[in-house]
């Protein structure tokens, strides 16, 4: 107890440090933001100027974001792959001044990996962006750092480059370079998140964090994860409790010899907490709020289609808990700060990277009209191009985020879904965000909740086709649920009525699946090389674009799995 007392009046103090060191520059950064983005700007581009990228753009002769805009074109990945390989090949600085010391890996639904380029100065700054959102969450509630936090995170190595600069993930880098004071407050060690075996992980991930009855935080990027965490409880309570009974792992001869020696002094377990666990994993589907009653906070996306999975979550929180969101974060940068658990939005990270905008119906319909951070309004949508310092110049990132507010001068933002999260069949241009509001809408008018849901775009047939996950969808929840659906549909894209009022777009169609096929989706999309801690459900795509088996999942509408 005295030592618990003791590292709490520590944690305590560091962060009031954070409070002077990083709290206080990015409040009075967030007051100027034309000032400090400008001065970014010169510096980011007198930094890079004697690069490759650097010469043939003209660094040395910018003077303002006009002449920059003048000279520098919006880049994608594949405009900028040749000077990321090269300088990782050759050694020359051709992207960045600084050479990267490792690469965040992300892979999208084509093409070949992306190596987004962390340098020394990017570890930096998501150490001080990473001060600064633990000061606000802590502030928000000391007490969800005064017990245990149980984060999960993608492995900071997943392989090395033939030169043998790693590639892996930032926020398992930090996890692993974490402060002392900081990593006794968590429940795993990192080499948990290194175990390839997506069903051992979480088991082992659940054995361990099952030994605390203090778990007051917990974090993870996508809130898909916590569902997964549920449905391993449920399916593995006997196995559970026997091995917290027994001191035990059921599956450690499955570890590394290693990784079996790290974890056998962490599955111990007092008697009293044995007992309450004997209750906890008697109960069907256990909860969090069972688990950790003491659970404040939970810290993860909020926005776009995370919110599919996220509403299967807070129903299992403890009465109380704080969902915070994590902000708009990508393998490319970190985008925003949020700045109070309460606030939509969160404000982006104008001291680190150089931010423009296109307003969404703009781009999509090819008129490229910028604005800076301080041009963005209220309310409308953006297309979202940052230049990093990690060399990342005018980078289109398909990303569209929503203006929600202001931090004193700076506006807010929020991720509203990836640009390619928009179908358009007959000219109806339906946008993800608008599935999901429809969804979420007909949810609350059949007192029904979802756990996965997924609308396809058939091109061929001229239809939409919702794919929906239940138990036992009979004949009226089916009539209910699509009638619904297609009304809000309706009335939430005029082209949508326009199009099915004039018969070029054909009804909506209903396909009811198991339960336990969004994991079996996910699991799909993992095999076929996204990672896992950057898997984000896209909940409206074409039927030619996704390789699936939804059919074979299928229930029939009296409750009765077909096939």
């Amino acid at each position: 107890m005295a030592a618990s007392v003791f590292l709490n009046l520590a944690l305590w103090a560091r962060m009031q440090l954070f409070r002077w060191t990083h709290w206080r520059p990015f409040v009075q950064a967030t007051k100027q933001p034309v000032e400090v983005q400008t001065s970014l700007l010169r510096r980011l581009l007198h930094r890079n100027r004697d690069t490759r990228f650097g010469r043939e753009h003209g660094f040395s002769t910018i003077k303002s974001y006009a002449d920059f805009a003048a000279v520098v074109p919006v880049q994608t990945y594949e405009t900028l792959r040749p000077y990321i390989d090269d300088q990782e090949r050759t050694g020359e600085p051709a992207l960045n001044a600084e050479p990267p010391v490792m690469y965040a890996r992300t892979s999208g639904t084509t093409g070949a990996a992306k190596l987004i380029p962390i340098l020394q100065d990017t570890i930096q700054a998501h150490k001080r962006s990473q001060a600064i959102q633990s000061y606000v969450q802590f502030s928000a509630d000391a007490h969800a750092y005064y017990g245990h936090c149980l984060a999960i995170v993608s492995p900071a190595e997943e392989g090395t480059l033939d030169s043998g600069t790693p590639y892996g993930s930032t926020s398992g880098f930090m996890y692993e370079n974490m402060p002392a004071l900081a990593r006794m407050k968590y429940v795993l060690p990192y080499q948990v998140f290194g175990i390839t075996d997506y069903d051992l992980k979480y088991l082992l991930i659940l054995r361990l964090a099952v030994t605390y009855r203090d778990v007051t935080h917990v974090a993870c990027a996508n809130p898909s994860t916590l569902v997964k965490l549920l449905s391993v409880l449920a399916d593995n309570r006997a196995t559970l409790l026997q091995d917290v009974i027994q001191g035990t792992f059921s599956r450690a001869n499955d570890l590394s010899g290693e990784l079996q020696a790290m974890i056998a002094p962490l599955l111990s377990c007092s008697p009293a907490r044995v007992t309450e666990l004997r209750t906890v994993l008697a109960s069907p589907r256990p909860t969090f709020a069972d688990l950790w009653p003491e659970l404040r906070l939970v810290s993860t996306w909020t926005g776009g289609s995370c919110r599919i999975p996220l509403a299967t979550v807070r129903p299992t929180l403890p009465p109380g808990t704080r969902v915070g969101e994590l902000g708009y974060l990508a393998s490319e940068l970190r985008g925003t700060l949020v700045p109070a658990l309460d606030r939509d939005g969160g404000t982006p990270t104008i001291h680190e990277n150089f931010f423009e905008f296109v307003e969404r119906n703009d781009w999509d319909a090819g008129r490229r009209t910028f604005c800076l951070v301080d041009q963005i309004q209220p309310g409308k949508e953006y297309y979202i191009i940052p230049t990093t310092g990690a060399g990342l110049y005018r980078y289109f990132m398909n990303d569209i985020v929503r203006v929600t507010g202001s931090f004193h001068a700076t506006p807010t933002i929020e991720f509203v879904q990836k640009g390619k999260g928009v179908t358009n069949i007959t000219g109806e241009k339906l946008y993800e965000s608008q599935v999901i509001e429809a969804v979420r809408l007909t949810e609350d008018e059949t007192s029904s909740i979802s756990g996965f849901f997924l609308m396809l775009a058939d091109a061929d047939r001229a239809t939409y086709r919702l794919v929906i996950e239940c138990s036992t969808p009979t004949e009226t929840w089916w009539h209910k649920t699509l009638g619904s659906v297609e009304r809000q549909l309706l009335s939430l894209n005029v082209e949508y009525a326009a199009k099915r009022a004039s018969g070029r777009l054909q009804h909506l169609e209903l396909l009811p699946v198991r339960l336990g096929t969004g994991e079996a989706y996910k699991r799909h999309c993992l095999s076929q090389g996204q990672r896992e801690g950057q898997f984000k459900l896209i909940a409206l795509q074409y039927q030619s674009d996704c390789t699936f088996p939804f059919a074979d999942f299928r229930l029939d509408v009296l409750g009765t799995e077909s096939g």
